[in-house]
């Protein structure tokens, strides 16, 4: 029985593998058959069979082939069917989408907030779907659940980021913003409607620090205010700010949504991000009324970024050039005084951070390295205190440890034997106050 199966699979292959031949056989002959078709038409005369003529020529016998058109004429000519010009929505379904909106016009928020979520659900990505979005978050808002409101807002924004709805949706959420952080922070509520651009009316003493708990630490969930998130007031707060600026960049609110986002992180003395948000407003919004603004707290908080003179001085030095700036682009300013105390200190700051190099050099018993960095300076900070030091540590430096270096002997023994009288500087050679300008937003007349 093994061999009689043997041989019967033997043939079934066979049989098999000769079914599959004339396939292929098949196959090669009709493929064939077409090229040689192919290859005549293009060896007419003339070439007149690839002539874009309607009468003759196979580009426009193809064109023709059962009146088909291609996209683009049958956009010109009105012949698109309904599925390529996007799905037509029957008069019931625009009808569900409409009854959204007119619960919301009669008040009716608790309906239209079901109908919503129902509806923008139904019609996701579509103008029925982006309307029912919309009005939900507008109907959470209306009742004061600004938590869920900024939830539907931000989903609107996900969905459909070129929302005709982008102006009304920034507006909500900035009020949303301004909200929180007036409850989180009554005593800032001044500054925070200065930032917005309402007049600040004087409203007797200011208020206290909130005593609620959830405001005060973060991580403790909120039970008893449902306009306020259930976590984190503050940062949902600036999370509204944030989606204000990266949706809207071009907006009436965007610069305001910047200017009080860089204030809030200068009032909690986090100072690195308060300059990268006036950074971001003085390069993006030239035109903004923030600017004089975001040009002097920008200096205040990149000067109190600095660490001292053993760390580094960029955040000094961008300091001093916004400064310098703020007094050409601003000449009417009401804070030219202070910033030119600013200058001085800063000036004081740099010679410091030039005299403890001074001092390094002087641990590390390098006298040639010293006497260099005490002619740099003198050079640069000359009617300091720290250059009256630096004169008196090169006198007693020994002329033969300066061999080699051109023209640093000379310049020892011209300085003058006594120092100058009335130099103008720090009272000694230690460390200068690092005092700068009022860090509030500027009062508005």
């Amino acid at each position: 029985m093994s061999l009689r199966r043997m041989l019967d699979s033997r043939k079934d292959s066979a049989h098999r593998r000769r079914s599959f031949d004339r396939l292929g056989a098949s196959i090669a002959a009709r493929v064939s058959g077409c090229l040689a078709g192919l290859l005549l038409l293009l060896w007419q005369p003339g070439c007149s069979s690839l002539s874009s003529d309607e009468d003759s020529g196979m580009f426009g016998k193809m064109a023709n082939i059962g009146g088909i058109r291609g996209p683009l004429e049958r956009s010109l000519y009105g012949e698109e069917s309904p599925l390529e010009m996007g799905r037509k929505y029957t008069e019931a379904e625009r009808r569900e989408a409409r009854l959204c909106r007119e619960a919301y016009d009669k008040g009716n928020y608790e309906e239209a907030i079901k109908l919503g979520k129902k509806t923008a659900k139904k019609f996701k990505e579509s103008s029925l779907g982006e309307e029912a979005q919309f009005y939900l978050g507008e109907s959470h808002f209306a009742l004061g659940k600004y938590s869920a409101a900024q939830n539907d807002y931000a989903q609107l924004f996900e969905d459909y980021p070129s929302t005709r709805y982008v102006e009304p949706a920034t507006r909500r959420l900035f009020a949303i913003a301004r909200v929180w952080l007036e409850v989180a922070e009554p005593v800032a509520r001044n500054e925070i409607r200065q930032v917005s651009g309402e007049k600040v009316i004087d409203e007797g003493p200011p208020p206290k620090p909130p005593r609620d708990p959830t405001l005060r630490v973060r991580v403790l969930p909120n039970f008893h205010d449902r306009t306020r998130p259930m976590f984190d007031t503050q940062g949902r707060a600036l999370e509204c700010l944030k989606q204000i600026w990266m949706n809207d960049p071009t907006g009436p609110l965007a610069d305001d949504a910047l200017m009080l986002t860089a204030t809030y992180y200068q009032r909690h003395d986090n100072y690195v991000e308060a300059d990268r948000y006036y950074e971001i407003l003085r390069e993006e919004y030239p035109d903004s009324p923030h600017l004089e603004d975001a040009f002097l707290l920008g200096a205040h908080v990149k000067q109190m970024s600095y660490q001292g003179p053993y760390y580094e001085g960029r955040e000094l030095t961008g300091a001093r050039k916004l400064k310098e700036q703020t007094l050409q682009l601003f000449p009417a300013s009401h804070q030219r005084q202070q910033l030119r105390k600013d200058l001085d200190e800063l000036y004081l700051l740099e010679a410091q951070r030039a005299w403890s190099k001074v001092e390094y050099y002087q641990k590390k018993r390098r006298p040639r390295a010293v006497a260099i960095a005490c002619i740099q300076l003198l050079s640069e900070y000359p009617d300091t205190n720290y250059a009256k030091d630096a004169r008196a540590l090169l006198k007693t430096i020994d002329k033969k440890e300066l061999a080699g270096l051109p023209e640093v002997p000379e310049f020892i023994d011209s300085m003058p034997a006594a120092e100058p009288q009335g130099s103008p500087g720090s009272d000694s050679g230690g460390s200068p106050v690092k005092s700068v300008s009022n860090g509030r937003v500027l009062e508005q007349g």
